[in-house]
């Protein structure tokens, strides 16, 4: 048994909902890859427990599995904002969302994410975002989302490692994730940790 592996054990059981949501995410679409690690998901309901936002952004919804992990700890009067361009994935989250007690919480923005981004209204600043969509453009989203975050505003990145090869891996979308980590590290405006979780998890909060 690897560490991940280990790790998970020790944590607490996957909501029944979530466990088949996973399933449903594996069965029924060709990409469960790019669904949010187990392991990662607990993390992200966990944060949400701490922050308690009102205004939750995640960039790339898929089928849905994050979104409820950062449904977990939404503010009683927060909404959650979740931004998918595939609109096949629609009926799948929706059958999953409306089971969760927070699901009239959440809206859905169908599009890009850039366009989502850019039509923010600047008087809806962001708690926190959880960015786990195009990686090739996460530069891009780091540069919108950061003027938009509430001082104290949390941004969580996802498969900031690439499958643990991002130290060798060649090509934009690695390139990408290096400039990222990178840029966090060293912007003083912000206090990074990248954790050892899923594909790895980057969090950055807004000083």
């Amino acid at each position: 048994m690897d560490l991940h592996d280990f790790a998970k054990q020790q944590g607490s059981a996957e909501p029944t909902l979530l466990t088949a949501l996973r399933r449903a995410s594996w069965q029924r679409t060709r990409h469960g890859r790019l669904m949010t690690d187990v392991h990662t998901g607990q993390v992200i309901s966990m944060v949400t427990r701490m922050v308690r936002p009102k205004t939750v952004l995640e960039l790339g919804t898929f089928t849905g599995y994050g979104t409820l992990c950062l449904a977990e700890g939404l503010a009683e009067d927060g909404t959650l904002h979740t931004v998918e361009r595939n609109d096949e994935l629609f009926a799948l989250q929706d059958e999953f969302w409306k089971q969760h007690k927070r699901y009239n919480a959440i809206v859905r923005h169908h599009g890009q994410v850039a366009d989502v981004l850019a039509a923010w209204p600047l008087e809806h600043a962001i708690d926190l975002a959880y960015i786990d969509a195009d990686k090739q453009g996460v530069n891009e989203q780091l540069d919108a989302l950061l003027p938009l975050m509430v001082p104290g505003g949390w941004m969580l990145f996802d498969n900031t490692w690439w499958d643990g090869t991002l130290e060798h891996a060649k090509g934009p979308k690695p390139d990408a994730l290096r400039a990222l980590n990178t840029r966090l590290a060293q912007d003083d405006r912000l206090h990074t940790v990248v954790l050892p979780i899923g594909d790895g998890l980057t969090v950055a909060r807004k000083i």
